[in-house]
């Protein structure tokens, strides 16, 4: 079985003329190393956000109750008829 699918793609021009200048700069030896290149580092974001959205929903889940406990104090009453500083 092999470690490897092959994928076609089309892209405009103007990427694939810049992929060549990257190329020719001896950056990357091929299309195929820019395009990986390229994949990781989108797919790394893609699950950086993931997890930052997965952990952010968690702190939301274990902070809002206490947030709404506290809303619905009376302890906060003075803040009910405060008109602000007179000018």
């Amino acid at each position: 079985m092999p470690n490897t699918v092959k994928v076609s793609l089309r892209i405009p021009v103007g990427l694939a003329e810049r992929m060549e200048k990257l190329i020719e700069s001896g950056l990357y030896s091929n299309r195929s190393e820019i395009i990986k290149a390229a994949l990781r580092e989108y797919l790394l974001k893609e699950e950086r956000k993931l997890k930052e959205e997965s952990e952010n929903r968690w702190i939301l889940k274990t902070v809002e109750p206490i947030l709404a406990e506290d809303w619905e104090s009376e302890d906060d009453e003075f803040w009910d008829n405060y008109k602000g500083a007179e000018v």
